[in-house]
């Protein structure tokens, strides 16, 4: 590629030296001052100028204005331009905001469909016409499926890692042999969706996109595997990043079940789970008698009071919580092994999932938000069909 790259290595200072790497191969000297506004002319309704301009300012590290003409030009018809442009603002601004760009300009007919690629599509999470399903069959558990989860894909990114955790949950010794299953991977725009993608902050999406897909699919839970930050459950949904490992999964997972994080929750989180006298499946709320025993009565297990640990969870509450086992586990470091005691409580928590809140009782609860009563009486049907208590009664209201 003939870029324009000062003969003199400078540029490496900026955190794009790879991206840098690929576009500036050549060293061709610098635009002459003289000609600078000739060529901005010229750029108005010529590619190649406008191309000769956004070389110009990457190679002074212009990032911002080097965006623009790439774009610039594109819009005039190069697919070089076009390209340097995705690649450029993904790397400044993330995959949805590039995403948003090229499907304000394919809607205004800036961009002919022609000109994007199936890949670049793909990779931005602007599938043609209605989103297709990928050549994905699912997964059946051998052991039955007592609880089954909808995997959501908005870019090629999360098909490809849902390929990779589907794999993974299928050979690991622990997950292959619970009775979970996973319906066929949906894909959804990117721009639908619309999935944040702040590395320190929670990953947050439109999930309203998804009504249709709650209403109409025969399951109980969503995974979402879209955007960039951290992973999350919450209301039926277990949200992942599109880099996320099978140890993530499984932690995110094992909320779903009813475990608590060991680790200090926010004020919030903390204020509302954190109660004396009540219990989750893997803490207490505090160590007496009377909590402990209905603990096993709950789960039909013989604890040795010595083994409970305090944890940090509730420190925000000012409460002192305890979890049933003394080693670090994953609900504390997600990556570390699962203690003997967690795995029954899971398979144990499989066994009752009419506990587990279903996803549909929560799209219900923004149906009711929005005031629209058939939508929310179709989905506490569904959520009830479950077995789902909270559901059940408020039908009955």
């Amino acid at each position: 590629m003939n870029f324009i790259k000062p003969c003199h290595s400078v540029l490496v200072k900026s955190q794009l030296a790879g991206f840098f790497a690929f576009l500036l191969l050549g060293c061709t000297p610098q635009i002459n001052p003289h000609s600078q506004q000739y060529i901005m002319q010229q750029a108005q309704t010529e590619p190649a100028a406008a191309m000769q301009l956004a070389r110009h300012r990457l190679a002074n590290n212009e990032l911002t204005a080097a965006l623009r003409w790439f774009r610039h030009a594109a819009l005039l018809g190069d697919s070089a331009g076009l390209t340097h442009a995705l690649q450029l603002q993904q790397r400044l601004e993330g995959r949805l905001a590039t995403a948003v760009w090229l499907e304000q300009q394919l809607n205004s007919q800036q961009l002919a469909a022609s000109a994007v690629s199936a890949a670049q599509r793909a990779t931005l999470g602007l599938w043609q016409a209605e989103p297709v399903p990928p050549a994905d069959s699912g997964y059946q558990a051998v052991a039955g499926c007592m609880l089954t989860l909808q995997p959501v894909a908005s870019q090629q990114a999360g098909v490809l890692r849902w390929q990779h955790l589907k794999t993974a949950w299928a050979k690991d010794p622990l997950l292959g042999q619970l009775p979970v299953c996973f319906k066929p991977l949906i894909t959804i725009s990117a721009t639908a969706l619309s999935c944040s993608e702040r590395p320190a902050q929670r990953i947050q999406c439109e999930y309203g996109a998804l009504t249709e897909q709650v209403i109409t699919g025969n399951f109980s839970q969503l995974l979402v595997i879209a955007g960039q930050g951290l992973a999350s459950y919450n209301n039926g949904i277990v949200q992942l990043p599109d880099t996320a490992s099978l140890a993530l999964l499984q932690h995110e997972f094992m909320h779903a079940l009813g475990f608590i994080d060991e680790y200090p929750l926010a004020a919030v989180a903390a204020a509302d789970v954190c109660k004396s006298g009540t219990f989750a499946t893997n803490l207490l709320f505090d160590n007496t008698p009377a909590t402990l025993a209905a603990y096993q009565q709950r789960w039909q297990l013989q604890l040795d009071p010595a083994l409970l640990t305090p944890v940090t969870t509730c420190q925000a509450a000012k409460v002192q919580a305890y979890r049933v086992v003394a080693t670090i586990n994953p609900m504390q470091a997600y990556q570390t092994a699962m203690p003997a005691v967690y795995q029954q409580l899971i398979v144990q928590a499989l066994s009752a999932p009419e506990h587990i809140m279903p996803v549909q009782y929560y799209f219900a609860y923004l149906a009711r938000q929005q005031q629209a009563w058939q939508q929310w009486h179709t989905l506490m049907q569904r959520a009830a069909s479950n077995g789902y208590d909270d559901a059940i009664n408020a039908l009955q209201l």
